[in-house]
């Protein structure tokens, strides 16, 4: 009988043959799978233009929008304005808010709101308000809505660092608890409407929605009060936060623009303090 004998060498060759057989199965294996599933390995990043842009002839391709939610067709996007600032009521009702008060001025706004049963929204300065400490807790005791405004209306607020920012507006609600203690302060509005996303921040840390607005009346810069009434008269609608002044200088063009404009609102709209 014919004895096979293997040696070392033969061993050798025989394994050698055998890894190569196997890496080659192991990379084309390796190649169909890719070819199958390697789109679905990296995230999925949406064309930039897919969803503004419609394809020659169709509609804008829909891959890259967002889900749809079933809200009222009345319903307006709050939060839409510099920042992630609010600047409209997000309803179809109106609001008035009033900047850089307490004043002596104050007293004959809330008169005015008094007498049409209006409610508003007053954006109070924290230096100003022990002195006026009357006309604070005339403003809470009516109803209507208070925010920060800042300790003394500080133009640069945003160029603050976080801890200057913090210490500012918590001084301004200290000031307005030492008057109405149990009162709420929902929102803050940086002067100027200045916001950043250091004040925003800031603002919503302290549980306070940072508030814009998005109808200026410029009766900080006009003293014309048929001006003022035309400029609010003419851009109105529906959800505007409108924004006019009790203190901050001389305002009794606010005050008797007032006595035509807030007529001509209620006659048109639901007048609501923010909430």
């Amino acid at each position: 009988m014919t004895r096979w004998t293997i040696g070392a060498r033969h061993i050798a060759i025989i394994a050698t043959v055998l890894a190569v057989m196997l890496i080659a199965s192991l990379l084309v294996v390796a190649r169909v799978t890719s070819g199958n599933y390697g789109a679905s390995a990296s995230p999925y990043r949406p064309n930039p233009r897919a969803a503004s842009t419609p394809e020659p002839g169709g509609q804008a391709a829909s891959a890259a929008r967002g889900p749809m939610r079933a809200e009222p067709p009345t319903r307006q996007r709050a939060y839409d304005g510099p920042e992630g600032t609010q600047r409209v009521t997000g309803t179809p009702s109106m609001s008035l808010t009033f900047d850089d008060g307490p004043s002596q001025y104050t007293d004959e706004v809330l008169d005015l709101l008094d007498k049409h049963g209006i409610k508003a929204t007053f954006c109070v300065i924290g230096s100003q308000v022990r002195s006026h400490a009357a006309q604070m807790r005339r403003i809470v005791a009516e109803g209507h809505t208070l925010c920060n405004h800042t300790w003394n209306h500080d133009f640069q607020l945003a160029e603050r660092t976080p801890e200057q920012i913090v210490k500012d507006l918590v001084r301004t609600n200290d000031a307005i608890h030492t008057v109405v203690p149990n009162a709420k302060v929902h929102y803050f509005r940086n002067p100027g409407g200045n916001f950043n996303h250091r004040t925003v921040s800031v603002a919503q840390n302290l549980g306070m929605v940072p508030l814009h607005w998005s109808i200026d009346s410029r009766d900080w810069e006009t003293k014309d009060a048929k001006k003022i009434c035309d400029l609010v008269e003419a851009n109105a609608h529906p959800g505007a936060v409108v924004l006019l002044h009790d203190g901050g200088g001389d305002r009794r063009e606010t005050t008797k623009a007032l006595k035509k404009l807030l007529p001509f609102l209620k006659a048109r709209y639901d007048l609501v303090a923010m909430p």
